[in-house]
């Protein structure tokens, strides 16, 4: 955060003529995230009171295979919302169980696969355009989520060896 802000006092500083650009983006987007955020806080209230944490295990955990990556996939295509809102989300299903692998695809499905948005590819880039992208676009996020599984698995596993050995270093 604090890398963020003295980035964008060097370039401020740097070109000053932009600064009510700037100003103006960042008020739109904060007005954006706090209209959105309380509702989105009430849903996850909501999800973690009446989804079971056996229910997101058995649909989305580490046995849930196909099926989950699937679910996972459709679930993050359906919203149209922001990626921010889907932080939250996910982070309550990897709290409740479900697999990473599955959460990193959700994640990306909700950031670049969009069923209104592959309905406008279709009609203004044509049908092979469409299925080439979303089929690129899933096998990428099938690749993300084994490769960001595994380094997560890793970690955790060096934390706790560290854990346990004396060490004191959080994961």
């Amino acid at each position: 955060m604090a890398s963020v802000l003295v980035i964008a006092i060097v370039l401020l500083s740097l070109f000053p003529d932009h600064l009510n650009i700037a100003r103006t983006a960042a008020r739109r987007f904060a007005v954006d995230m706090f209209s959105i955020l309380p509702a989105v806080m009430l849903l996850m209230g909501l999800f973690s009171v009446w989804v079971s944490r056996e229910t997101v295990i058995k649909y989305l955990g580490k046995s849930a295979g196909i099926k989950g990556m699937a679910l996972a996939l459709f679930f993050g295509a359906l919203p149209t919302g922001p990626l921010y809102i889907a932080l939250p989300l996910a982070a309550g299903l990897l709290s409740k169980g479900a697999r990473v692998f599955n959460i990193v695809i959700f994640l990306t499905a909700w950031a670049c696969i969009k069923i209104p948005q592959e309905m406008v590819e279709l009609q203004f880039l044509g049908a092979r355009f469409m299925l080439v992208r979303l089929s690129l676009t899933i096998l990428a996020a099938i690749l993300m989520g084994w490769i960001i599984e595994h380094i997560y698995y890793m970690a955790k596993e060096k934390a706790d060896t560290n854990l346990i050995g004396g060490k004191n270093e959080s994961f």
